[in-house]
């Protein structure tokens, strides 16, 4: 909560004087899931001879579901910037073929925190899940694959209403193709949140702008 504040502290500090009022949104995430599957192979060119890495191919999936967490927004005139957090068991799988057959690598890794920026305007409002500027690091394995930022700009971003609503709720999902370094494959990325207006956080946030 603490490193969430001094973050909308930096927020603020950056944001240019001007004469339009400053307010400050506190939401509780209610409930939140994220499915990522990313289906790839390699692509068989100069990128994957470079990187040894021709002949893989697999599948890594990051899920979770049921979490909850918080979000702390800063508006000011037309601009809209925050940040949000949930806490939850997600879980990233990876299945890897070689290209010398036998048996394939496999690796499981826990996750217990995600986070998603928001950007845009106080009546229009996007969450940005998994952007670069969070370093995130789900699909992050002991196997070869592609990773978060080989594919964070598929991502889509997710409108949410007017952050003057006592509750959002917002979902969206796609499926894109990618070429990234040496693999090409397919992203399918869906999320969903709910979010209802924070009495507790708004209360200790009053005043510190």
């Amino acid at each position: 909560m603490i490193g969430a504040i001094g973050l909308l502290c930096a927020l603020a500090a950056a944001t240019p004087a001007s004469a339009a009022k400053r307010r400050t949104y506190a939401f509780d995430v209610i409930d939140a899931h994220v499915s990522e599957v990313i289906t790839f192979q390699s692509d068989g060119g100069p990128a994957c001879q470079r990187a040894g890495l021709c002949g893989y191919s697999g599948t890594v999936t990051y899920e979770f579901d049921h979490a909850d967490g918080f979000a702390l927004v800063l508006a000011r005139g037309r601009r809209a910037t925050g940040f949000g957090g949930v806490q939850m068991g997600g879980l990233t799988t990876a299945t890897v073929q070689g290209p010398g057959g036998g048996p394939p690598c496999t690796d499981k890794v826990i996750d217990r925190f995600d986070g998603f920026l928001v950007e845009g305007s106080p009546g229009r409002p996007q969450l940005v899940f998994h952007s670069p500027v969070l370093a995130p690091q789900f699909l992050d394995t002991y196997c070869a694959g592609p990773r978060d930022v080989d594919v964070a700009r598929l991502i889509p971003r997710l409108p949410v209403g007017s952050l003057s609503r006592r509750s959002l709720v917002a979902q969206t999902s796609s499926t894109q193709e990618f070429h990234a370094g040496p693999f090409v494959g397919t992203l399918s990325f869906s999320v969903g949140v709910r979010l209802r207006r924070s009495r507790l956080l708004s209360g200790s946030l009053s005043g510190t702008f």
